[in-house]
């Protein structure tokens, strides 16, 4: 467990993971001090039961699900705080994808381990009526209707932060090629890696046919090895990265970002391509489809549609031009819809009226 900030502030962010910052870091611009609190075990309800019962919060955030939700959810109950809960991805479908992948792959006993997880997902929304969802995407997913939710999109901490310059010194190969693609991909989730899968061999096909330009795919988890071999199989110079932390220098570098995915209510790397004037290619799904105007800040594709594929990546590879003009206008629309500011003032505005 981790607890930082002043010990009485009216506002309590809970998380299981580092991203309660995309919480406090927003009303934090804005002149709204937090409390954290980090669950990181089952041994740690009793003290966040205690921190709500002696603090007594105004009002509390949580942005995790399965046992982390359902605890900060009765917590509240039973000492009457109002709660909010962040929706930031599709947790009855990412349950639901483990407990496929690991019968497939004959992993009973982690399948059964997903059915507490889902469990409690589920008795947090049960339990839940107030829901901080960060796209439309999301809202109409769970049929959450009512002015006790509203959609806030996530944060682009990139806009925060300057530039180092240090594209021109990347750990790759001197024969990396004269244009690059590139991939920024979270491998922990198997509906996630599929829509990349999917979309690798028009891909391939695009650099094969071409020859000047390299693929680069960075991220890492439990399918790293899996990508990896499906791409030392395809035609034209694809590479696997693993776990890049200058991401900011992968993006300096690139022509055109490509994000595919069948699971994504709203990813941060759209976001990121935009703050660093990358070109945008995104298959037509989940969250990227309001993210991106197609034509205008970027390309939204069919994945079953593989001439689509090569078609709006040959036209961003080999027209300056129009890379140049996504750029701008994703540049234009990051700026407008995804500051810290933007977002910390829908976070006040929001709590307020749950406090309120």
């Amino acid at each position: 467990m981790e607890s930082t900030g002043r010990p009485r502030e009216d506002i309590l962010v809970v998380s299981t993971s580092n991203r309660g910052e995309k919480i406090t870091r927003p009303l934090s611009s804005v002149g709204v001090e937090t409390s954290y609190f980090q669950i990181e075990k089952m041994s740690d309800v009793p003290e966040l039961y205690q921190t709500i019962q002696n603090h007594k919060p105004e009002v509390v955030i949580i942005d995790s699900f399965s046992f982390g939700g359902a605890s900060v959810a009765l917590s509240c109950l039973v000492s009457s705080t109002p709660y909010v809960i962040r929706v930031r991805g599709d947790p009855v479908r990412e349950h639901i994808g483990w407990v496929r992948t690991h019968i497939k792959n004959r992993e009973f006993l982690r399948a059964l381990k997903q059915f507490p997880r889902y469990i409690g997902t589920k008795l947090t929304f049960l339990l839940t009526n107030n829901y901080i969802f960060v796209s439309d995407y999301l809202k109409d997913r769970y049929d959450v209707n009512g002015d006790r939710s509203v959609v806030i999109n996530t944060p682009c901490f990139m806009l925060d932060e300057a530039s180092d310059g240090a594209g021109g010194h990347l750990n790759l190969n001197e024969d990396v090629k004269d244009h690059v693609v590139l991939a920024v991909m979270n491998m922990n989730y198997p509906a996630k890696v599929a829509g990349l899968q999917d979309a690798l061999d028009p891909i391939s096909t695009v650099l094969e046919s071409r020859g000047d330009t390299t693929m680069l795919i960075a991220g890492d988890g439990p399918y790293y090895e899996e990508i990896t071999e499906q791409c030392e199989n395809l035609e034209g110079d694809i590479r696997t990265l693993g776990y890049v932390s200058n991401i900011e220098a992968l993006f300096e570098r690139a022509d055109v970002f490509v994000h595919f995915s069948y699971l994504d209510g709203y990813p941060s790397t759209i976001l990121e391509a935009y703050a660093s004037k990358t070109a945008v290619l995104a298959n037509d799904a989940v969250g990227m489809s309001e993210q991106i105007v197609d034509g205008k800040t970027g390309y939204l594709v069919d994945l079953d549609e593989s001439a689509e594929i090569t078609d709006r990546l040959n036209i961003l590879l080999r027209t300056p031009e129009k890379r140049e003009e996504f750029a701008k206008a994703g540049y234009e629309r990051v700026h407008k819809i995804n500051t810290t500011e933007a977002i910390g003032e829908k976070f006040h505005s929001y709590l307020s009226r749950i406090r309120g």
